[in-house]
């Protein structure tokens, strides 16, 4: 399995340096198109062609997988399905932060994560600007190259935090005069870049909320928590699983359950 890490790594790279990086900043206006009769969801050129590119690695790499690709699943929602089969699936965004990418600012990622009954067992995520890639196997730890990460804030104050939330939350947080309890708030609009900097330990906590597409979370859920991070649903204080999508879920990612108890009632607005 430590091979397997090592050849889904080096296909990353590969993909991201044929499809991807020599597409970045160099888009035609026909490379560009809108997923949605509302102009909120983009897809690129990048987007296709790294994710056929992906599949056809990933299949030749385990014989017998699936893959669900983000933008095959957004033609074919049903192949989500195959998140409940016994065999292995792959689960891949080719280019996310797709906006960030089309309009030439350099933080997306190449997220990719197995799953088997709905349980995450790998996960990658590369950032393709500075290839650096962190990788990340279940109960075996996640890994910077070689170089195990682990995460480490001895402050148990939240104001000292840096943390990811979404601006609806931020501004309602401003409008209570309670955002100066949290910390200094951002979004980078790619979830993949955010779990690579929460495994880091550059931001200290993020809430997720929404349809919780697998492609977005899988991977990099199982960082964190590989890296000794606290990762549970806000509502229920479930573990997350990949398998289990709905527009009602959200997820608060914390360094410790004692961290999570403190920012749950602030980010919910139930002090």
């Amino acid at each position: 399995m430590d091979s397997l890490i090592h050849k889904v790594e080096g296909l990353l790279r590969d993909v991201a340096e044929q499809e991807i990086l020599t597409r970045f900043q160099n888009l035609q206006e026909t490379d560009i198109q809108h997923k949605d009769d509302h102009g909120h969801d983009l897809v690129t050129t990048a987007d296709l062609e790294a994710e056929n590119r992906l599949r056809e690695g990933l299949l030749k790499l385990l014989p017998g997988s699936h893959v669900i690709g983000e933008e095959a699943a957004f033609k074919s929602p049903d192949i989500l399905q195959d998140l409940h089969s016994d065999k292995p699936v792959w689960v891949v965004d080719p280019v996310d932060g797709t906006r960030n990418f089309a309009t030439g600012k350099p933080c997306f990622a190449v997220i990719v994560a197995l799953v088997i009954k709905g349980k995450t067992q790998m996960g990658w995520i590369l950032d393709p600007i500075s290839d650096a890639c962190i990788t990340a196997r279940l109960g075996c730890g996640a890994y910077l190259g070689t170089q195990k990460l682990t995460l480490n804030f001895p402050s148990v104050d939240i104001s000292d935090m840096t943390g990811s939330v979404g601006k609806h939350v931020q501004d309602r947080l401003i409008k209570q005069k309670t955002s100066h309890q949290l910390g200094h708030m951002v979004r980078y609009h790619c979830v993949g870049r955010e779990y690579m900097d929460l495994a880091l330990g550059k931001i200290q906590y993020a809430m997720y909320g929404g349809k919780m597409m697998p492609w977005d979370h899988a991977a990099g859920v199982l960082i964190v928590e590989e890296c000794g991070g606290f990762v549970r649903s806000i509502e229920e204080k479930n573990r997350y699983s990949a398998a289990r999508q709905g527009p009602d879920q959200r997820i608060l990612i914390t360094p410790t359950e004692t961290a999570f108890e403190s920012l749950k009632p602030l980010l919910t607005n139930k002090i």
